[in-house]
């Protein structure tokens, strides 16, 4: 005989469905015909009798690693059997035995086309229902619910024990209501009800069934369900489910007595205790909405049954409040320090317990804060709406959470307050300090709003005014200038206006019409501040100085700011000394002033913030100072913005004029290695050679002749022409009598001489001629180019 299946995997316990059953009580293995060994002469059978007896020795054996080993071995054999009798009577036992084989041994993927291919194959019969049920609990215990479902449905449909069928319905139905599918669970659940083999499971259906109903608001349908499993001889457990479950259905439809008499159910039944505490919690519930408080109370002290996390701190939340409506605070708040032990820190079962136990700290006398009046609006505001306390308590509350800077929680509570039933004398402090508060919370549109109903009604309070000065800065901040200007307007003109406020007035409509990029009114309006105000702090007047000064400059009255300027630079040297300087920069730069930007450009060198000026000011600056022959600043400008790490991020400009300033300073090695960034980034050929003379010049300074040479060769081949061509040639000539022969320097020099007209190369030319005649004890020639050289350029002086 073929033993019952010991170990189909076991379905686990789904969140809300209790599954825990034995493997051997959810499905048995179909039984392969006895066959008597000796008269089974054909090898098909021999063969599946080998592979059947290995798969009973594996589930015999009681070592792991041999029962593994023997479901291996069986598998070969029905993997062989299968492959040479697939059409045989027994095949379709064998794919059972494979499949199980595999799953036992942990090959479960290849189980489960084993199962498939049964199920797919052979469609009914008890080797299909044994395989789709191991299917059905490999999903289901892999979370799989949807492949679980319908492979329960064919367990079912195929079993041949009729007390199995219910069983596969009741977990095909738990599957559906995993997935949120409620009609198909109701259809299944119902199958087991109406199954009259489905005895054991019709119990858990109906409350799964109730449950269902409950959750789409059937209450007295779900009533009635659960009604009937408690009129049952079902497990107590499955009885005190439903006994809970009946117990809120009967509350929602208003039956408190039949859900006490449901909940005291659980308190008395042994075997019930799982539900005990939320039994207990409920009833305490229904008592308290009875306003029965020593029911309550007796109720929570007649059982020593408890909850665990929130539940069981709503348990003890029900009955301190309970204790305090009969005023034992003591007793109470130490329930309530519990609550907020147990409940999640923000959650609203810790905020509740919280506001009960600040209240009995005020019962008890003890201080005041503003979680105290929370606990006490909880309390007493459902019953009193409209009392003038309730109101008053509440903005005493906001009151105290604005003094504390809480002005978030002050607004939302000062949002609440019904201004109506505030008495008079409350009535304008209120309004004033909830308008401030929205403002500062961040509540603008509020705040304009409180402010305007304070001011219309309370015109002559004393904190009008400062009331229109914040109403000004709320407008702002909803970007409304015409209106925020207009509120420091009317503080400005107000002769009984605050000093304090009028400045306030003057500063901020000025910062506001910057911000605009109202100019003009900017400048009026810090003008005004420093005409009206007179003692005006060093700093406000460097701030109404610059921003004059900066509108000027972008007014394009650059000449007119420099008083300005000045004056925030002396007023506040610390502050204003480099934006000053800055904007007197872009200043002069836009108005093409060179010698005034080159004496800002100086003081921002010496004050080390050159950096922070403009690329496009300080290259300007550095090419106008080398043209006019300030060759230390055009160097020390263009180096501000020359990278020599990234020189393809520099101009060409910049590198070729730093070349010539550096020449031009005596920093050869400085001018080598501008001039060889410019060559680096420089394709067009009339520049590349300006650079090459650059670079040979540089190195001739460093006494590298060679090189020198080398540079001014390359330089040549490129063809120059004009001041290129002739500083290549007096390069040349330098070289030619660095190597003692003056010869071919006198040639060198003698076609700048003779071909060129630049008034800073020609005499440089013949200064190089003279000297290379007089070498060659030519003097003559040598006077006569010196009488040329006085007489064409009488002040020039070799540099």
């Amino acid at each position: 005989m073929i033993s019952q299946i010991s170990a189909i995997p076991m379905l686990t316990r789904p969140i809300v469905l209790s599954l825990a059953l034995s493997a051997a009580a959810i499905a048995q293995v179909p039984r392969a015909q006895a066959v008597d060994p000796v008269l089974a002469g054909d090898s098909s059978n021999d063969l599946f009798l080998r592979g059947k007896n290995i798969y009973d020795s594996a589930q015999s054996a009681t070592d792991l690693a041999n029962r593994t080993e023997y479901y291996q071995r069986a598998a070969m054999i029905f993997t062989d059997y299968l492959n040479l009798f697939s059409d045989n009577p027994k095949a379709e036992q064998a794919w059972w035995y494979l499949g199980n084989s595999h799953y036992q041994s942990g090959m479960i993927d290849d189980a489960r086309r084993c199962f498939s291919t049964l199920i797919n194959r052979y469609g009914k019969g008890k080797w299909v229902a044994a395989a789709a049920y191991t299917l059905a609990a490999d999903h289901y215990n892999r979370g799989e619910y949807a492949f679980a479902a319908p492979m329960f449905e064919r367990y079912a449909a195929n079993t041949e024990k009729a007390e199995e069928r219910p069983r596969g319905y009741y977990l095909a139905g738990n599957c559906y209501r995993m997935l949120g599918r409620e009609r198909e669970a109701i259809g299944s659940l119902r199958k087991v009800i109406e199954d009259p083999a489905g005895s054991y499971f019709a119990p858990q259906a109906k409350t799964a069934l109730g449950q269902l109903s409950a959750a789409d608001g059937k209450f007295q349908e779900a009533l009635v369900l659960f009604e009937e499993v408690l009129a049952t001889d079902a497990p107590p457990k499955v009885r005190g489910e439903a006994a809970l479950a009946a117990a809120l259905a009967a509350a929602k439809l208003g039956r408190s007595a039949d859900s006490d008499r449901h909940l005291f159910l659980i308190m008395k039944t042994p075997g019930m205790e799982d539900f005990r505490a939320e039994a207990q919690t409920v009833l305490m519930r229904n008592a308290f909405e009875r306003k029965d408080y020593r029911e309550v109370v007796r109720i929570f002290r007649s059982s020593e049954s408890k909850a665990t996390g929130e539940k069981e701190g709503a348990r003890l939340m029900i009955a301190a409040r309970a204790l305090m409506r009969l005023k034992s605070y003591p007793e109470a708040l130490p329930m309530f320090r519990e609550v907020e032990r147990l409940a999640k820190a923000d959650s609203e079962l810790s905020f509740d317990a919280a506001y009960h136990r600040l209240l009995c700290f005020f019962q008890v006398e003890g201080q005041f804060v503003p979680e105290q009046v929370d606990a006490f609006l909880q309390l007493y505001k459902k019953s009193y709406p409209k009392d003038t306390r309730i109101h008053t308590a509440m903005m005493m509350k906001a009151e105290a959470l604005f003094s504390k800077k809480e002005t978030a929680k002050a607004a939302k509570v000062y949002s609440q307050v019904d201004a109506s039933l505030l008495s008079a004398k409350n009535l304008p402090g209120f309004l004033y300090q909830r308008a401030w508060c929205l403002a500062e919370a961040g509540d603008h549109s509020g705040a304009v709003r409180s402010f305007d109903e304070f001011i219309s009604r309370f015109p002559n309070d004393s904190r009008v005014a400062s009331a229109i000065a914040k109403r000004a800065s709320a407008n702002a901040e909803l970007s409304e200038p015409r209106k925020a200007l207009a509120d420091y307007d009317q503080l400005i003109a107000n002769p009984s206006t605050p000093k304090d406020l009028v400045s306030l007035a003057w500063l901020e409509s000025a910062r506001l019409s910057r911000k605009e990029n109202n100019i003009a009114e900017m400048m009026n309006r810090y003008q005004g501040l420093l005409k009206n105000v007179s003692d005006l702090s060093a700093n406000l007047r460097a701030e109404a100085s610059y921003w004059i000064g900066w509108g000027l400059v972008k007014s394009n009255k650059a000449s007119e700011s420099i008083k300005h300027l000045e004056a925030a630079r002396t007023l506040r040297p610390d502050a204003y000394t480099k934006h000053a300087g800055i904007l007197l920069a872009l200043g002069y730069f836009a108005a093409q002033d060179a010698p005034k930007l080159a004496a800002e450009i100086q003081l921002a060198i010496k004050n080390d913030f050159a950096s922070d000026i403009p690329v496009q000011t300080l290259q300007w600056c550095g090419i106008q100072a080398y043209n006019s022959g300030d060759f230390k600043l055009a160097a020390q400008c263009l180096s501000l913005i020359a990278s020599p790490d990234d020189p393809r991020s520099s101009p060409k400009e910049v590198w070729r004029y730093l070349a010539k300033a550096r020449l031009e300073t005596k920093n050869p090695e400085g001018a080598l290695t501008a001039a060889d960034n410019a060559l680096a980034i420089e394709d067009n050929p009339t520049w590349k050679a300006d650079s090459l003379l650059d670079r040979g010049r540089a190195l001739f300074l460093l006494d590298r002749a060679s090189e020198a040479r080398e540079a001014a060769d390359e330089a040549m081949k490129l063809q120059p022409q004009g001041r290129t061509s002739a500083g290549l040639r007096i390069l040349r000539g330098d070289l030619e009598m660095k190597a003692k022969d003056p010869r071919k320097a006198a040639a060198e020099y003698l076609i700048v001489v003779n071909f060129h007209e630049d008034r800073e190369l020609k005499p440089k030319a013949l200064a190089g001629l003279i000297k290379a005649l007089a070498e060659q004890d030519d003097n003559a020639q040598a006077e006569k180019y010196r009488s040329q050289l006085q007489s064409e350029f009488p002040d020039w002086k070799s540099r």
